[in-house]
């Protein structure tokens, strides 16, 4: 299929959100181990392709010509997809008309007449996430679709390819490569199908925590789905006092605990959760509606866009510093730009981080005042208030 495969050399890729870190780039060898691969195999231009976590859209980009439909739970991974498909220098190595899908996220569903002779994997950083996907993607493959799977081989281990034996059938990998490795999975068996709701079902998770009176659901990929994690548990203990009819978001909400807590703890408020993955706002949803009798907003979003500025009068956030294996601070600082714009003048914006990172450099570009609420020895609680209003920007998202 090289005739009409772009390679990875000739595009104009760029990460989402943006980092000023040069070492980190839109693609990594597995990207390019694959397209090595695609080029052995002879795949016609009718041939219905699904790609699967392209994280930048190295693959999409790359497979334009294919017309390909591409399924990513990432808000920020579509965002970067969309944007770098409009590169005008990518566009130059394109057909007049070719174009690529994306498989509607709201349901996280493949339209069910779909039937793809070709499957791309990236190897997701949960396997639980892989499951999901893997049993959402049985009923749309033909006895003879080709499906391949790539990753790097810090990222692929025994219980990775135990999915595909179980789901798929018969598993080969490939040599590693630039420390990449290749999964190819061959059809042998009947695959079991089920409904999205049975599928989603089977592969969720639910816990108690005692100590909090509360629920916690968590559907496939989502951060601390099958425990809470210990950054949220030391959060707990440093919450807000809040006010009736005050606005409260729980950004970055995970599996929602943060944001159900504070609204068990006052009735009365208003809680918004926002999260860039749909798995995880369905998990909240779920949290929410396991404890409490009142109703909440749900936002997918890229962190806090969309919501009013000057709105808001507490945010609380426990960050990502890693982008699916890779470590960056862009995103945690994109999250406290963002709340400083969202908070009215008295708000306060609440992070957890490990002790490691240098958050305090981050927060004081965007809120006049910085200090440490906690004396856990691993994790602190940083309390940033008086929110400034001006544009600010940092050169350094190095951990």
């Amino acid at each position: 299929m090289s005739d009409k495969l772009i390679p990875i050399s000739q595009l104009n890729l760029q990460r989402y959100p943006e980092t000023t870190d040069s070492s980190l780039r839109a693609w990594n060898a597995a990207d390019e181990y694959l397209f090595e691969c695609l080029r052995e195999h002879n795949f016609h231009g009718g041939d219905k392709i699904l790609i699967i976590n392209d994280q930048f859209g190295a693959l999409t980009c790359g497979l334009i010509n294919y017309d390909p439909y591409y399924w990513t739970d990432s808000l920020q991974s579509n965002i970067a997809i969309e944007t770098n498909l409009k590169s005008k220098i990518n566009r130059k190595y394109a057909s007049s008309n070719s174009k690529a899908i994306h498989i509607d996220q709201c349901d996280n569903l493949i339209p069910a007449e779909l039937k793809f002779d070709l499957v791309i994997i990236r190897v997701p950083k949960h396997n639980s996430l892989l499951d999901f996907q893997l049993k959402s993607t049985v009923s749309h493959i033909r006895p003879n679709t080709k499906i391949i799977s790539a990753g790097m081989t810090k990222e692929i281990h025994k219980p990775n390819l135990k999915l595909f034996e179980s789901i798929i059938g018969t598993t080969e990998t490939s040599l590693a490569m630039k420390k990449a490795r290749l999964i190819f999975p061959n059809l042998d068996q009947t695959p079991n199908y089920n409904s999205n709701e049975e599928i989603i079902a089977s592969c969720s998770s639910q816990y108690k925590i005692e100590e909090h009176g509360l629920v916690s659901v968590g559907l496939p990929g989502v951060f601390s789905r099958n425990s809470l994690d210990i950054g949220s548990r030391v959060l707990l203990k440093h919450m807000p006092e809040t006010k009736p009819q005050q606005k409260l978001i729980d950004l970055g909400c995970g599996t929602g605990v943060l944001g159900t807590y504070a609204a068990k703890k006052n009735p009365e408020l208003e809680v918004t959760f926002t999260d860039e993955s749909w798995l995880a706002v369905e998990s909240a949803k779920k949290t929410f509606k396991e404890n409490i009798n009142k109703s909440a907003d749900f936002y997918v979003t890229d962190v806090l866009d969309g919501l009013k500025n000057n709105h808001y009068d507490h945010i609380l956030c426990n960050p990502p510093f890693h982008q699916q294996n890779v470590q960056t601070l862009s995103i945690a600082n994109k999250m406290f730009k963002d709340s400083s714009r969202k908070l009215n003048s008295l708000g306060e914006l609440r992070v957890v981080a490990n002790r490691h990172l240098k958050y305090r450099h981050h927060l004081k570009q965007y809120f006049e005042h910085v200090e440490s609420i906690s004396k856990d020895p691993k994790f602190i609680v940083w309390l940033a208030k008086v929110p400034k209003k001006h544009k600010a920007k940092t050169n350094d998202y190095s951990i």
